[in-house]
This record gives C-alpha cells, structure tokens and sequence, in this order.
C-alpha cells in the first residue's frame, strides 16, 4: 500500500493539475499530469489515481482499476523517485488509463515502465523552469 504521505489530498493541488497549464502526456495509454510543488517532503511524488465514470459506469470497475494503476506504481515507482530525489525535486502527479483495453497488470507492466521513463525524460525537460506554487 502507499503510505499516506505519497497520496495526494491537497485539493487546490488537485484543482491545479486539471488546470490547462498543467503539463501531461499521455504514453502507452496511461495519462499523466504532473505539477512541480515548492515544499520540501520526505516523499518526492503525491499521487492521485484516476479511474473515469465516463468509461466505466460501475463503481466496482473503476474501483478494480485505481486498484490496479496503484499496483503497478507501486512496483514502478522507484526510478521515478530515484530521478526526484537526485534533483531534489517535488510533484504532484496524477495518473489515469485512458487506453482501449481492459488493464491487464501483466500485459501492462512493461508499458507501464516504458511510460515511467517518458515521464522522467519530460520532468528533465521542464524542470529548469521556475516552480510555481500553488495557492
């Protein structure tokens, strides 16, 4: 599980990554939004997992699938962390599957890694911009 530190609550955080100036890509049909934040932490990602009623109507299917995309974080998670805490970095980010499949954690682990990498390339991009923070 993730501790509570690593989950993001913050709701003006929240409210800031579905702005339109929040930097996303989306990579191997998961979706990620990301937002730089100014305070230090011990943990150097909140995460906010997300599963649309768009898509899937039931609650217990998106249920199973924030279930899943929590998994594979949690098994994909440490160059990530391992990039943020070599620059010194906090985010924000949120993480959805917006692919056409059904999430298979099998199937999806590599494309999942493979997604991870597209992020650390892109936070090297726009790291050496100003951090904004969020009010």
């Amino acid at each position: 599980t993730l501790e509570k530190q690593e989950r993001l609550r913050a709701q003006k955080v929240i409210d800031a990554l579905f702005t339109k100036s929040c930097p996303a890509t989306v990579a191997f049909g998961f979706r990620f939004s990301w937002l730089f934040l100014p305070e230090p932490s011990t943990h150097y990602c909140a995460v906010l997992f997300i599963s649309s009623k768009r898509k899937l109507k039931l609650a217990k299917d998106r249920n199973r699938r924030k279930r899943l995309l929590r998994e594979l974080y949690r098994l994909n998670k440490h160059p990530l962390l391992q990039f943020l805490a070599s620059n010194n970095l906090n985010i924000a980010l949120s993480i959805n599957y917006v692919g056409a499949k059904e999430l298979d954690i099998t199937l999806q682990q590599v494309a999942f890694q493979k997604a991870i990498q597209k992020i650390i390339i892109e936070l090297q991009k726009t790291h050496t911009s100003a951090v904004h923070p969020v009010h």
